[in-house]
């Protein structure tokens, strides 16, 4: 699963309706946290261009990644690290690990980056 591009579905409370639902967002898959558990990172257009991390944020052009089926050019947000159960995921795309290595070595670095800094910063 590590490596995999996936749609996942995340509870949210609709305001609009009254009620919690879910929406289904797309995600990859970084690690292993326990025997039902992912780490996962959000995968987004990020509407507001003014929030993308110029440092963390990896842009994602359809044209790039034709096997992701994106409907819009996207980041994957590797400084948005979430924790995913198995039984969330709902459909696997495409393995990036395997079909985009250059992707996969970029967000890795990106990831290993932000952690290092995380714990620098706590350090001071």
């Amino acid at each position: 699963m590590i490596g995999w591009y996936c749609i996942a579905t995340f509870p949210y409370y609709d305001r609009q309706n009254h009620r919690n639902d879910f929406k289904r967002r797309p995600v990859l898959v970084i690690g292993k946290a326990d025997d039902t558990d992912f780490i996962t990172l959000p995968i987004s257009r990020v509407s507001h261009r003014e929030n993308i991390d110029i440092e963390y944020d990896i842009s994602i052009q359809i044209a790039d990644y034709p096997l992701m089926n994106l409907h819009a050019d996207s980041f994957v947000r590797t400084h948005k690290q979430t924790i995913t159960n198995r039984a969330s995921i709902t459909r696997c795309v495409v393995n990036i690990k395997e079909e985009y290595q250059d992707l996969w070595l970029d967000i890795l670095s990106k990831v290993e980056d932000f952690q290092k800094n995380l714990i620098n910063t706590g350090l001071e």
